[in-house]
């Protein structure tokens, strides 16, 4: 039960980042990478069946809230979270916090911009300089929101 709640409480506050970046300019989402950050954050502060159930049912209430983007793009947001949770856990094992977030956040982006770029259509190349100032943003911030989130989660059962 404990799972499940936790579990709602983190796709809440996915549903809740996209839709605060949805009401702003376009460019504002790839600083901040709501799906991106949300995801890491329950892989990194619970284990990775959070972090997985996360990725899969994130994209698919991010459509049905907000239809921000086509549903032919719903398989590929879901491949790409599901990519990332797989790379983040594997290199959060063997390197430093800021590192795996790093590494891991730059592979996942770049292939599934590949994969787009092959399925879909072409990459918009603007979009590749405001990903790397979110990159930046969160590759320093997201290991202290979870040492954050870490201590107050301690300190709750004091």
């Amino acid at each position: 039960m404990k799972r499940i709640i936790v579990l709602c409480l983190w796709l809440s506050l996915g549903i809740a980042l996209n839709y605060l970046i949805w009401l702003g300019p376009d460019w504002l989402g790839l600083f901040v990478l709501p799906n991106y950050v949300v995801t890491a954050l329950s892989l990194l502060c619970h284990d990775f069946s959070i972090g997985l159930f996360v990725a899969l049912i994130l994209p698919n209430l991010s459509y049905v809230a907000l239809r921000s983007f086509t549903p032919s793009l719903l398989a590929l947001y879901m491949f790409e979270l599901v990519l990332l949770v797989f790379i983040l856990s594997i290199l959060n094992r063997r390197m430093k916090p800021r590192m795996s977030v790093l590494f891991s956040f730059a592979l996942t982006w770049t292939v599934s911009r590949l994969v787009e770029r092959v399925v879909f259509h072409p990459i918009d190349v603007k979009s590749v300089s405001p990903f790397l100032v979110g990159l930046a943003l969160n590759t320093l911030l997201l290991p202290e929101v979870k040492k954050l989130l870490v201590k107050s989660s301690e300190l709750e059962r004091r």
